[in-house]
């Protein structure tokens, strides 16, 4: 009974939980006007979504699975952690990844990443490096 114990407590920690749902995301906002880093910039995965599909702001379940977002730094860089989803069976997999940008008196960035650019970083998990990201500023009347 031990034996048996053990080994399921050892296969637990020598395999991950499932497979990946998204890489890593690693990138840097700048400004597209002066090329400057841009502080407290939201970043997240998908589209930008303020409703569901009957036009109504997201509830409950809606709103627990709504990704938490990452502000980048002095820098203008950011991190979104890679995602693994609980599942016996391989995914078919996914092809893209959506994200968008959004900071006040900006506009809004979207984006669609082939995930077929991420690579494997050296701890192991996959990593989809976007490199630089220019927010257009918000154009002003008389413009």
């Amino acid at each position: 009974m031990l034996a048996c114990t053990i080994a399921v407590v050892a296969g637990c920690k020598s395999h991950p939980l499932g497979p990946y749902v998204s890489p890593r995301v690693i990138g840097q906002v700048l400004a597209a006007d002066t090329g400057q880093p841009l502080q407290n910039a939201l970043v997240m995965r998908g589209p930008r979504s303020t409703s569901n599909s009957f036009g109504a702001p997201p509830k409950g379940a809606e709103q627990m699975m709504m990704k938490s977002p990452a502000h980048t730094d002095v820098e203008g860089k950011f991190s979104l952690a890679s995602e693994r989803v609980l599942s016996v069976f391989r995914s078919s997999g996914w092809s893209e990844l959506a994200l968008s940008v959004e900071k006040s008196g900006y506009r809004l960035f979207e984006t669609n990443r082939p995930i077929s650019d991420a690579t494997t970083s050296s701890k192991g998990d996959l990593l989809l490096d976007l490199g630089q990201l220019f927010l257009q500023p918000e154009l002003r009347e008389g413009q």
